[in-house]
């Protein structure tokens, strides 16, 4: 019985010390069940992503989210060649902590062009927080899991091989189809409903 109990305790210890790697943040809207997945990978400084932004996805949340047919993720993707993306996308992540993410996603969006030109991103974040919300949020960048989950999802984009912003990857009954660039919400409505019709 010793003999167990001490090898269940080295299992454990075993076990213990191995720690994986955490799961990544989901920043998601809808219900995880819905019969299409769609994961947006996308950069807050990219001018395209601001249109996608606010011409296809808004809709699609009205009209597919909040009726349970899609499950949209929002994937961080900040491109090298602008110089606050990655700020922006790490401001967005202590926000998913204080249940902001949304507003503090469409604050960035619709002032894009002026912090993207002065480097305020956080004038743009303190537009959509309380002050003691703003107060956590500047706590929580100095974390170094907000880099690491932005981090993590720059990898599941480039294992998706997403090679520029917004891409959309479209999961239905096991097929991907991914979608670069702009998309017209008309077109993509018709996809869409195209998908759940079979």
């Amino acid at each position: 019985m010793k003999v167990l109990l001490a090898g269940l305790c080295l299992l454990a210890l075993a076990v213990g010390a191995t720690d994986p790697k955490p799961a990544p943040v989901v920043k998601a809207l809808g219900v995880a069940t819905a019969p299409v997945m769609v994961e947006v990978f996308s950069d807050f400084q990219c001018p395209s992503c601001k249109i996608l932004y606010e011409d296809t996805l808004r809709p699609l949340v009205a009209d597919y989210v909040n009726k349970g047919k899609v499950y949209l993720i929002h994937r961080d993707f900040p491109l090298s060649n602008h110089a606050h993306s990655r700020e922006a996308a790490i401001y967005a992540n202590a926000a998913f902590r204080v249940n902001k993410y949304e507003m503090v996603s469409a604050a960035l969006f619709h002032q894009q062009t002026m912090w993207a030109a002065n480097g305020k991103v956080e004038d743009a974040v303190a537009s959509a927080l309380s002050p003691a919300e703003l107060q956590k949020v500047r706590a929580l960048i100095k974390d170094p899991q907000m880099s690491l989950e932005m981090e993590q999802d720059i990898a599941l984009g480039t294992k998706a091989n997403v090679r520029q912003t917004p891409t959309m990857i479209f999961h239905h009954k096991g097929a991907a189809y991914p979608v670069s660039g702009r998309v017209d919400y008309t077109i993509l409505r018709k996809f869409i409903d195209d998908l759940l019709s079979k």
